[in-house]
């Protein structure tokens, strides 16, 4: 019905209908674009490489500060201070 419909568009009014559509799509286009560069910025912006001056001896860390204790004693960590900051 779109393709043939039953009473004949003027062509002025399907000029100016396509007119429209095509704003529309310009519009949804420039959204996309947008949105997709800020989402690229905020990518560049989380992995970006930032320049750290370390000590010579600091190229290894000692290994109780990346392992997991055999047992971990929750009774010995006071939540309650650690969350107000208080020490």
């Amino acid at each position: 019905s779109i393709m043939f419909p039953e009473v004949p568009i003027a062509l002025r009014l399907s000029g100016h209908l396509l007119l429209g559509v095509v704003r529309i799509f310009s519009r949804k286009v420039d959204y996309l674009h947008h949105d997709c560069n800020e989402i690229l910025t905020k990518l560049r912006y989380a992995f970006a490489s930032i320049e750290i001056d370390l000590p010579e001896d600091a190229s290894t860390a000692p290994i109780h500060t990346v392992t997991i204790p055999e047992t971990l004693e929750l009774d010995a960590i006071n939540l309650d201070q650690a969350m107000y900051g208080v020490t």
